[in-house]
C-alpha cells in the first residue's frame, strides 16, 4: 500500500474525520509543487487534515510511526583535558580518540522511501508542467495570417469609399436653411437632404489553384471581409487560374463560369478592380506567354474599371526575373501586407 494512502487509513481508524475528497486534495497539492520534503509534506499534511490538539497529537503518533525521524549523531566528547599534565609532552603527539557515534541515517525505513518516490512522482508533474507552460507561453496558436489580419483587412476595406447622396431626406442643410431664413424673413421648416451613402463597387479577381494554394485560407479571408465587414456599395468575387481569357468563375473551385462579356455590363463605369495573385512569383519562373495573356485581359478591363491595382501574397524580393515582374510594369502591384493592402485601396480610391 502507498504511504500516504497507508498513512491516511490509520488516521480514518484513530478517528480523523477523513474522506475521500482529503486525500485527493492531497494529491493535487503534491502535483501542484507543495510538500516535496519530507518536513513540508508533514506541515501540509497536518494544514490539510488536522483540525484540533486532538487530531494534532493522533497524526504526530501515526506520521512518526510511518516515517521516523533520522537519528542525530551523538556528540564526541573531547578527551584530551583529562590526561594528566606530567604525562604529556612536547614531543607526544596527542593520543587518537576514536569516534563512537553511529552515522547519520537520512531514511533508512521503506516506508520512508515510498514517500520520496510519491514526492519525486509529484516533482516531476510539476516539472513537466512548468515545461508545457513555458512552451505554451512561447508559440500562439491562431488562424490569423500575421502580414495582415482580418481586422485591419475591414478597417482597409472601409477606406474605399464613394459617398453619394442618395434616399429620403432626413439630413439637415444647415446653410440652406439659414439661407431660406434670410431670404423669407422667417423660419418656417428646416431645409433636410438625403444622407450620405457609400456607391463605391469592387470587383475582386482571385487567382486559385496552382501556386495560390498556400495562400487560399488568405485570399478567402480578404473575400469575406469585402463582402461582410467592408460596408462598401457592391462588391463581387469572382476566381481564376493563373491567366484571365474570356471568362471568370463565381465559385472557388471553378464550377460555373460567367463570360467577361456578360460580367462587365453589369458593373457601372465607376467600379474598382482587385486583383490577387502571385503572377508566378512563387516558382519563380518567367512565362512570356503568361505576360502577354495578361497584358491583353488588363487592356480590356481598363476599358472598363476606373481604377485597377494587384496584390501579391509573395514579397517583393521575388518578383524580380519572374512574370510578376513583368506585370508590376503594366500595373501598379504591391505585396499583400498591412501597408500594401492600404497602397492598393489608394489605387482604388483615385490617389
Amino acid at each position: 500500500m502507498p504511504v500516504l494512502l497507508d498513512l491516511f487509513t490509520r488516521l480514518r481508524e484513530a478517528g480523523l474525520p477523513l474522506g475521500i475528497d482529503q486525500y485527493l486534495l492531497l494529491l493535487r497539492a503534491l502535483q501542484g509543487g507543495f510538500g516535496l520534503d519530507r518536513p513540508a509534506l508533514k506541515r501540509l499534511c497536518k494544514m490539510l487534515w488536522v483540525k484540533s490538539p486532538e487530531d494534532d497529537r493522533i497524526f504526530e503518533d501515526c506520521f512518526a510511526r510511518l516515517a521516523p525521524a533520522p537519528e542525530q549523531p551523538e556528540e564526541v566528547e573531547d578527551k584530551s583535558d583529562k590526561f594528566p599534565e606530567s604525562e604529556l609532552s612536547t614531543n607526544t603527539a596527542p593520543p587518537v580518540v576514536e569516534s563512537t557515534s553511529k552515522p547519520a541515517l537520512p531514511l533508512s525505513s521503506e516506508l520512508a522511501l515510498e514517500i520520496e518516490d510519491e514526492v519525486e512522482v509529484a516533482k516531476s508533474a510539476l516539472r513537466i508542467k512548468q515545461e508545457k507552460n513555458f512552451f505554451d507561453s512561447r508559440f500562439i496558436l491562431t488562424g490569423e495570417y500575421f502580414p495582415v489580419t482580418q481586422r485591419q483587412m475591414r478597417q482597409s476595406w472601409r477606406y474605399l469609399r464613394r459617398p453619394v447622396r442618395s434616399g429620403p431626406p432626413v439630413e439637415l442643410d444647415m446653410e440652406a436653411t439659414v439661407a431660406r431664413v434670410g431670404r423669407e424673413g422667417i423660419f418656417l421648416a428646416p431645409v433636410l437632404i438625403p444622407r450620405r451613402v457609400n456607391r463605391s463597387e469592387l470587383l475582386l479577381l482571385i487567382d486559385r489553384d496552382g501556386s495560390m494554394v498556400p495562400f487560399h485560407g488568405l485570399s478567402q479571408r480578404l473575400a469575406e471581409t469585402a463582402v461582410r465587414g467592408s460596408r462598401l456599395g457592391r462588391a463581387e468575387v469572382y476566381y481564376f487560374h493563373n491567366c484571365i481569357l474570356d471568362y471568370l468563375y463565381s465559385d472557388p473551385y471553378h464550377h460555373n463560369a460567367e463570360l467577361l462579356s456578360n460580367l462587365f455590363p453589369r458593373f457601372g463605369r465607376s467600379f474598382s478592380t482587385l486583383i490577387v495573385s502571385d503572377a508566378g512569383a512563387a516558382r519563380g519562373g518567367y512565362s512570356p506567354g503568361r505576360v502577354e495573356l495578361t497584358r491583353g485581359f488588363l487592356k480590356q478591363l481598363q476599358e472598363r474599371s476606373r481604377y485597377i491595382a494587384w496584390v501579391n501574397p509573395m514579397p517583393f524580393s521575388r518578383w524580380d526575373g519572374t512574370t510578376a515582374g513583368e506585370v508590376a510594369k503594366l500595373i501598379p502591384m504591391f505585396e499583400l501586407s498591412r501597408r500594401g493592402l492600404q497602397d492598393a485601396i489608394n489605387i482604388l480610391r483615385g490617389r
